[in-house]
Order: structure tokens, then C-alpha cells, then sequence
């Protein structure tokens, strides 16, 4: 099946789900390092995920990578959350959230129920390094769906 290019996922209308996809090297490695170290400098936080979404798509952009801002929702299993990330040639960039990380998905599905405060949630992020971040590849249990926000729509 041919790979999805953005220019088409910004011409559709309905939200598109994104789905596990690894990147190629060299950009993978590349981008994981650049992230790692952005992250180093200032951490990304669930407290402002469009500053995390900007960030991202600078980093992207000092690699010559069109990075698009997607807003929609992050299905945890049973729970969905109104989300804001970034899309690469059609791959997640979710570095708010480490959702490789089994006990933070739980701690998410409590937080999303109302059960942990904004200050919890971030504090529990914030323990885990950028490797526990989606850069492409996520758990198949997880759903992203979503559209380019307003500003992005005018890159296809």
C-alpha cells in the first residue's frame, strides 16, 4: 500500500487516524537526538501542549521536516482526550506524554476521569526521558485521530 503523503491528509475533510509507523534513518535517529536534547533544555509538559507542538515543529524545521500541528483526539482505551500534536510524513510526534510507559496510560485514564489534578500529571510526565515519548511508533492500543489545525491547513 502506497504511504499516505500530508498534502493529502490536509485536503481531506474528516479526520484522519494515524497509526505506528517508524521512521526512516537517518531522520529518525536525527530527530529523536534533536528532541532529546529540546527537551534537556526545557521539558516538554502536558501543560501546554501547543507550546510542546511549536517546539516540535522548530526542531523539525532545523532538520528541513514539515512538521504539521494536528488537533484532535488521543484514545487511551476507554478514554479519549482532546489532544494537540504533530505530524511528520504522516507519523505522530507526541513528546507531552510518554505513552510507552503502561503506568503513565493509567495514570492519563485517571487524570482524563478527573481523579488527578493538572499538577500530578505533569510531575508524573516529567519523570520519564523523551524514549517513553512517541516519535512515530506508539502501542497499538492507543487511537490517534485528528485534523491539521487552521494555521497548518494552508501547507498542502
Amino acid at each position: 500500500m502506497p504511504q499516505r503523503h500530508e498534502g493529502h491528509l490536509l485536503a481531506r475533510r474528516r479526520p484522519a487516524r494515524f497509526r505506528p509507523a517508524t521512521f526512516p534513518a537517518p531522520t529518525g535517529p536525527q530527530l529523536v537526538a534533536a528532541l532529546a536534547r529540546e527537551h534537556a533544555r526545557v521539558p516538554f509538559s502536558p501543560r501546554d501542549v501547543r507550546d510542546a507542538a511549536r517546539r516540535v515543529a522548530t526542531v523539525a524545521s532545523r532538520l528541513h521536516l514539515e512538521a504539521i500541528v494536528i488537533r484532535g483526539g488521543l484514545d487511551v482505551g476507554g478514554a479519549e482526550l482532546d489532544h494537540v500534536w504533530v505530524a511528520i510524513n504522516h507519523r505522530v510526534i507526541d513528546v507531552v506524554f510518554p505513552l510507552h510507559s503502561d503506568t503513565f496510560v493509567a495514570e492519563l485514564r485517571a487524570y482524563i476521569a478527573g481523579d488527578l489534578e493538572d499538577d500530578d500529571l505533569d510531575r508524573l510526565a516529567h519523570a520519564y526521558a523523551m524514549d517513553w515519548r512517541v516519535i512515530g511508533e506508539f502501542p497499538d492500543s492507543l487511537r490517534y485521530v485528528g485534523l491539521p489545525v487552521w494555521s497548518d491547513r494552508a501547507k498542502s
